[in-house]
């Protein structure tokens, strides 16, 4: 039963960001990746009120939720 609640966890965040994420046209292959990764983190603020220190953002890796195509 433990093991069900961060799957839940994961499907709540994953559908709060879906909508927002395919409005800024993402997943997007054809983009740089820098693009998407800048339109990642603004998605995530947006939803979530989150911001990150740009310094940690810029020189360490940060957890990160792939967003792939249906």
């Amino acid at each position: 039963m433990g093991a069900r609640q961060p799957r839940r966890a994961t499907l709540r965040v994953v559908a709060a960001v879906q909508e927002p994420a395919h409005r800024s046209r993402l997943p997007d292959d054809d983009l740089d990746h820098r693009v998407v990764h800048r339109t990642c983190l603004e998605v995530l603020q947006q939803q979530f009120g989150l911001t990150l220190p740009r310094e940690r953002i810029l020189a360490d890796t940060l957890p990160t939720l792939l967003l792939t195509r249906p």
